[in-house]
């Protein structure tokens, strides 16, 4: 991943989490749920950002993140990771974060 990537991927990822903090509900943000260590065990991806860029989604706002999630992603998340859809990655994401978190305490 470029140096250009990164940076969009570190705004993408601050809009998501701008977001949360006015939602009721504290979101976690991505580089907390899909750490290197994640995306190396489930995907073929260094990180989140590496899969967009693979696919060649262009994402610069929570909005367009949204827009993103269809057949057409479920089918890539399906063929690139180690998932049968986004909602399962995602899922598995949540549920590896809460044990570790636990897991400290």
């Amino acid at each position: 991943m470029n140096d250009k990537d990164q940076a969009d991927l570190d705004r993408f990822t601050n809009n998501l989490e701008k977001n949360a903090d006015s939602s009721p509900m504290k979101m976690v943000s991505f580089t907390d749920l899909f750490t290197p260590l994640f995306m190396s065990k489930y995907t073929q991806f260094a990180n989140f950002g590496e899969l967009l860029t693979f696919g060649k989604f262009n994402i610069n706002s929570f909005q367009e993140f949204l827009a993103l999630l269809n057949e057409d992603f479920d089918e890539f998340i399906k063929k690139t990771t180690k998932f049968k859809s986004w909602e399962e990655m995602q899922s598995t994401a949540v549920s590896n974060y809460f044990k570790k978190n636990e897991a400290s305490k």
